[in-house]
């Protein structure tokens, strides 16, 4: 199955770009799309290969929501993905990030469907939404 694939333009640079998608999460993560939306408190993801990417909510509770399988700073970000899925057939995010001119090109490909996971495909349409709370917080 084909990716969902979006891209956004900024007006900073990618190495910025980066930066907020990866270490400024919690900023532009939407709580609706969380475990719980009420006890929502971040997400964290650890910057390297191997390490979690982990949301948590009040009281301490963690939910790891995958791990970094990429990690080139200002380039490229990617990670397996079970938020709202089977953590036994993960999907993947891979994320590219471009200087464009005067800003960047972010490009995120939410992909790696297959038989085992295809049937939470269809929860994942809302990446435009999302990619504008990123925007927004990357260029403010």
């Amino acid at each position: 199955m084909e990716p969902r694939t979006h891209t956004v333009s900024l007006s900073c640079d990618a190495a910025e770009a980066f930066d907020v998608f990866t270490a400024r999460t919690s900023e532009w993560w939407p709580e609706a799309y969380t475990p719980d939306p009420e006890a929502f408190d971040g997400v964290v993801i650890e910057p390297s290969v191997g390490g979690r990417v982990v949301m948590r909510m009040s009281g301490g509770v963690e939910h790891q929501i995958g791990e970094v399988t990429a990690w080139e700073p200002g380039r490229l970000y990617a990670q397996t993905w079970t938020l709202a899925q089977d953590p036994a057939a993960p999907s993947s995010l891979t994320v590219t990030f471009t200087d464009d001119g005067d800003g960047s090109e972010v490009r995120v490909e939410h992909g790696g469907w297959h038989e085992g996971n295809a049937a939470y495909r269809q929860k994942f349409g809302d990446w435009d939404l999302i990619l504008e709370r990123f925007a927004f917080v990357a260029t403010t």
